[in-house]
């Protein structure tokens, strides 16, 4: 109805109008003279005034039209009054002229003298006007984009109005501030000219660790970040180095700016926690007065394999014997960006311990493309039923960014299970609580899913791995054991 409202306006005036001019009920001619004149009058000063109307409500909505193209939820609304100002001057006089029939030459200089004595007692207000004007035909800054003015104050801009630009800041805090004052200083637009932001974190590393490595660690961080774009994609890059240490900068782009504060946590936390996981912490300012040969400080440059294993649930119960002797065995492998770890359906009987990086899980739909299954941070482990049973990869692992992973054969972990049988039974339990929600990671049949049922996980585990490493059935009947796996402890 709003819409429509001008253009049924001006029907009834142009109606009316026509009514009287050609005198069409009779009244008019009963009527003085002087009546008929001035009804005429304004009946026309009315006509053209609706048409104004119409004129300014096309107006807007040609400027809606315009602001959905450009992706903006609505165009301010200081453009469409000044569009409907000067559409109504232009029919005031049109009015004065063809209506009342004076000249607009005197009309003019009289209101040239009137107009310069409004400008210099409305000096600042009419300044505020311009600027608003200007900000929104440059469109420097628009309805929904962050700013920060050169008073340091950063807002989201939701109204820009004759005189005054209103920003929201992030805390729901009202900044209203004047037109001129926005635009005379400096501003910066954090939204322009694309609406994702960059933003920077440092964290400062002990020198003693390769550059390379610790990129590598701050780069997955990013890729595991929720939130942080992937076009463009993040990066790392050493900084600066200072007395305590090297600086890196992790660089990310985010939504927009009210993301920041989210994904900036997330971001140090992933960072924080894949640095520990290896065993390195950032620095500190500190101040070392040595009188004698320091020791190496941190750790030592090559991975603490063991320490890596020792955070691990699955390892925590081996002793320190056994666990030295599957530090010295294992492998320690590399993988590049988009390089398949274990590909689904595949033969293998290792386990891996993820170092660093960040690997993604993929499993095969018939007739569907792969499905995403998750992501393998580092302290995970995955392809213990490998390991164990001998069973088939049971999803492809891809390596997300740089990775380093630690390979642990059936080879290696045989001669320790020969020797403490009573030790199938702590990994069986350990297993069978890690593939609990889903039975067709233990069976590969109905006849096994129903001896699962029927025995339970635990039980069946423990004697797919006796049969697997050739050991006979003894440890049925064992307890379930948290003692160490290892070498017995003299007494």
């Amino acid at each position: 109805m709003r819409r429509v409202a001008p253009v049924i306006c001006f029907a009834l005036v142009i109606a009316l109008y026509w009514a009287i001019d050609h005198d069409a009920a009779g009244i008019m001619s009963h009527l003085p003279a002087n009546a008929y004149s001035y009804t005429r009058l304004s009946a026309g000063t009315a006509v053209w005034f609706a048409a104004a109307w119409v004129m300014a409500a096309i107006l807007s909505e040609l400027l809606q039209l315009l602001a959905r193209r450009r992706g903006m939820d609505k165009l301010p609304s200081l453009l469409s009054s000044v569009g409907a100002i000067v559409i109504f001057f232009c029919a005031g006089l049109a009015v004065v002229s063809l209506v009342f029939g004076y000249s607009l030459g005197g009309l003019l200089a009289t209101s040239g003298v009137l107009a310069a004595i409004i400008g210099l007692s409305l000096q600042k207000t009419i300044a505020n006007i311009s600027a608003g004007v200007t900000l929104n035909i440059e469109q420097t800054i628009k309805l929904g984009d962050w700013v920060e003015t050169s008073a340091g104050t950063i807002g989201k801009v939701i109204e820009i109005t004759w005189r005054t630009t209103h920003l929201e800041t992030i805390d729901g805090h009202l900044i209203v501030i004047p037109n001129s004052t926005l635009i005379d200083g400096s501003f910066t637009n954090f939204n322009a000219p694309q609406r994702p932001m960059r933003f920077t974190n440092t964290i400062f590393i002990d020198y003693s660790l390769p550059t390379e490595r610790v990129s590598r660690i701050l780069e997955a961080a990013l890729k595991a970040s929720n939130g942080v774009l992937q076009q463009p994609p993040p990066f790392v890059r050493v900084y600066n180095c200072v007395g305590s240490g090297v600086g890196y900068n992790l660089y990310y782009w985010a939504a927009d700016y009210p993301e920041n504060f989210r994904i900036t946590s997330e971001v140090l936390s992933n960072a924080l926690k894949f640095l520990d996981q290896v065993g390195i912490t950032p620095v500190y300012p500190k101040q070392d007065i040595t009188l004698f040969e320091p020791s190496l400080r941190q750790i030592n440059p090559k991975f603490d394999i063991g320490g890596i294993l020792r955070r691990i649930l699955f390892f925590a119960a081996f002793e320190a014997d056994a666990l030295l002797q599957i530090e010295r065995g294992c492998q320690l492998r590399e993988f590049r960006p988009d390089a398949i770890v274990v590909r689904e359906g595949d033969a293998g009987t290792s386990l891996f311990v993820v170092i660093t990086g960040v690997l993604e899980v993929s499993k095969q739909i018939p007739g569907a493309p792969n499905r995403h299954l998750g992501r393998i941070m580092p302290g995970d482990l995955f392809g213990e039923m490998s390991l164990l049973t001998g069973a088939a990869r049971s999803a492809t692992v891809t390596a997300s960014s740089h990775a380093t992973v630690v390979e642990i054969d059936k080879q290696l972990i045989e001669p320790i299970l020969a020797t403490h049988p009573e030790s199938i039974t702590a990994l069986s339990q350990f297993v069978a609580e890690r593939a609990a929600a889903n039975v067709n990671t233990l069976a590969n049949s109905p006849e096994e899913k129903q001896e699962i049922t029927r025995m339970g996980a635990a039980a069946f585990l423990r004697k797919k791995i006796a049969s697997f490493f050739g050991r006979a059935q003894t440890t049925k009947d064992a307890p379930s054991s948290k003692r160490p796996i290892g070498p017995r402890s003299p007494g």
